[in-house]
């Protein structure tokens, strides 16, 4: 009987928050074409429910392919020195090869996120993985380093529409007690993934010369990326999402499993009954999708787009000039440097669990405020370098605190869209924040060429992080707060 209490409590709340919330948006936007105003249980029905094996599979499936998507993505970080040694371009042209592929984040958001909210998170999971592995392929055969800047740009579309379909469906299918600390496991595996990587291109470099080592990587990506659209054709489709487009039957089914597995797990009979919630059907183009999250959500956009900025400009831009400048700098051989970003990728990996331990026990609040405020103190941790290993321990702080910082963020820019509107929101905040992942690498680099100084350089790394410390207290003075709320509980709060 414990457990019935623990599954069922604080669902009338739930219900009638989400209920006032929709009558809102119905009187802010007005009456949009073809739509629809219905009750659906669908929603209190998922958040009710304890973690159960099913919940476990929808686990794996999107975390071991979201692992794999990690390693393909990130092997460029362990062969830039590699890349440049064999064809001999200048710093500006390695960090263009970063900037690019930022840039195709940002159109793949937008495009695939007004799809995944179109026609459902799964397509999107099957077409984006195709999409970026097919380039991904070509980049095995580049023939010199314009080529390659290209082919990379095009496969980093398809990993923007990973991002936004699987941030989008995680959050919607585990109940509102683990939603923080199970997106934030899920998220954790990106850069566990990204020590994969680094671990692939050393076994490549044991076997193989590092002018085909690289080639050699780029082709076992493919086969991973190939993997993991085998894994993802178990995961179903959204309950949320189904229901929201008319497919109640379908999402009547999913969510008949996961209360079967609830049952056997926990011995019950039956499951106490919810109350529905009201839900709007309503077909809308990306015009109309745009135009109601400008007005309705201004500040949700922009106060993600900040987060976003600063951990995508830590992130990328750290990577970048340890890879160019502060590895090369010290004397690093270019043998050892993937040696190195496994071993940092395994630190960033720490961040992350620290994020996973922190969003459901404190809050996504102080998550935020301490993580982001570490990146600041990372940063400046490029003054203390002047040794091979001092750069190896400057890069592991930053990427412990930037994975830290990314986890929380992409929980919280995750929870405070509606479920119709999920994936082109986290697709809008996505795309302007990568603006700071496309400019840190190239500022970061011309400031050295400039100054000739890792002080400089430092200073200016923390500037950039200054916007999503920001970000982080205006959301804990005027957000609201993720722990343990049903996703349309937040919606038009704060």
């Amino acid at each position: 009987m414990q457990v019935n209490q623990l599954m069922f409590s604080s669902n009338s709340t739930t219900t009638d928050l989400y209920g006032k919330g929709d009558a809102m948006v119905t009187q802010k936007t007005g009456v949009h074409a073809a739509e629809i105003e219905i009750k659906s249980d669908i929603g209190p029905r998922l958040d009710r429910l304890p973690w159960t094996k099913w919940h476990t599979l929808i686990l794996c499936g999107l975390g071991f392919a979201w692992f794999l998507d990690s390693l393909e993505a990130s092997i460029i970080g362990s062969l830039l020195g590699i890349l440049k040694k064999v064809w001999s371009f200048s710093p500006v042209q390695g960090s263009l090869t970063v900037s690019t592929w930022l840039v195709g984040i940002m159109v793949g958001t937008l495009l695939f996120g007004y799809l995944a909210d179109k026609y459902g998170r799964k397509k999107m999971f099957i077409l984006t993985l195709v999409w970026y592995a097919s380039f991904t392929a070509m980049a095995a055969f580049s023939p010199n380093v314009w080529f390659f800047i290209v082919v990379r740009f095009f496969a980093a579309v398809g990993i923007g529409g990973e991002y936004v379909a699987i941030g989008s469906a995680v959050v919607e299918f585990i109940p509102k007690m683990s939603r923080g600390k199970t997106d934030s496991l899920v998220q954790s595996l990106w850069p566990l993934g990204a020590a994969g990587s680094g671990l692939l291109i050393v076994l490549m470099l044991k076997v193989l010369p590092p002018e085909l080592a690289w080639r050699a990587g780029f082709g076992m990506a493919v086969f991973l990326a190939i993997c993991a659209m085998y894994v993802r054709r178990f995961v179903p489709e959204s309950p949320r999402w189904l229901v929201l487009h008319g497919r109640d039957e379908e999402a009547r089914v999913i969510v008949e499993q996961a209360e079967e597995a609830a049952k056997q797990s926990y011995g019950l009979v039956e499951l106490l009954p919810v109350t529905p919630i009201t839900i709007q059907r309503e077909k809308r183009n990306a015009w109309e999708q745009t135009k109601e999250l400008w007005k309705d959500y201004p500040g949700r956009i922009l106060m993600g787009s900040a987060l976003n900025f600063s951990q995508v400009a830590f992130g990328y831009g750290s990577i970048a000039y340890t890879s160019l400048v502060l590895f090369p700098g010290t004397n690093t051989p270019p043998e050892k440097v993937p040696f190195y970003m496994m071993i940092s990728f395994l630190f960033a990996t720490v961040g992350g669990l620290t994020a996973t331990v922190m969003l459901d026990r404190f809050g996504r609040k102080p998550t935020a405020i301490l993580s982001y405020g570490g990146q600041l103190i990372a940063g400046l941790s490029m003054i203390l370098v002047n040794t091979s290993y001092g750069a190896l321990a400057s890069l592991c702080f930053m990427q412990y605190c930037y994975t830290w910082a990314w986890v929380a963020e992409r929980i919280i820019n995750s929870e405070i869209f509606p479920t119709r509107s999920r994936a082109f929101g986290l697709g809008w905040v996505i795309c302007l924040g990568r603006i700071g992942g496309v400019i840190s690498p190239i500022v970061l680099t011309a400031v050295y060429e400039a100054t000739k100084s890792i002080v400089y350089v430092a200073f200016a790394l923390a500037f950039l992080c200054l916007f999503g410390f920001v970000a982080s207290i205006y959301w804990a003075w005027k957000g609201v707060e993720g722990k343990h709320r049903s996703l349309e509980s937040m919606v038009h709060i704060a």
